[in-house]
């Protein structure tokens, strides 16, 4: 995150000079010489001062657009990592989900015998989900099959934690 203050702080700064700096430039042929006038490098500059106001003058708009871009570069990826954040929050609030529907369709149900999770419990759970999370799964793209498959990933723990707490 630092990396990414040092280019906005330089593109501020850069923009600053270029502002100040073109506005200075316009006014030198205003100005007292600061050369003698009898001097050959008075009559250099002279020759080479419409050049260099000329390459300030556009290159100083193209710095900026260039920064200008390069920023709006870095924010895209901010709001890259912001929804990739988002989704994994919502992938671990639908596996949370999943748990809690599993717990659910075995009180509702009951344990099967022999700890197998069977196709009541399933589906109770499969039920739950989707009516307590339709954003979640539509988000996700989350369809019934790998719905299935999430609450039979939580089933070992739950049904474990369920037999050891007298369910």
């Amino acid at each position: 995150m630092r990396h990414t203050f040092s280019w906005v702080a330089f593109a501020i700064i850069a923009s600053a000079l270029a502002f100040i700096a073109l506005p200075a430039l316009g006014q030198v042929a205003d100005a007292e010489p600061m050369i003698a006038t009898s001097s050959i490098w008075y009559d250099v500059w002279t020759i080479l001062q419409p050049v260099v106001v000329l390459l300030v003058s556009t290159v100083g708009p193209v710095l900026v657009t260039w920064l200008a871009a390069r920023l709006l570069a870095l924010m895209k990826i901010s709001d890259e990592k912001q929804r990739l954040a988002i989704e994994a929050q919502l992938r671990e609030a639908l596996h949370q989900s999943a748990a809690n529907a599993l717990k659910y369709a075995l009180t509702k149900v009951g344990m099967p015998a022999g700890g197998a999770i069977g196709g009541a419990v399933l589906a109770e759970a499969v039920r739950y989900v989707e009516e307590k999370n339709p954003d979640a799964l539509a988000r996700l793209d989350v369809h019934t099959d790998a719905l299935r498959d999430i609450i039979l990933s939580k089933a070992p723990d739950i049904a474990m934690r369920h037999m050891n707490s007298g369910g």
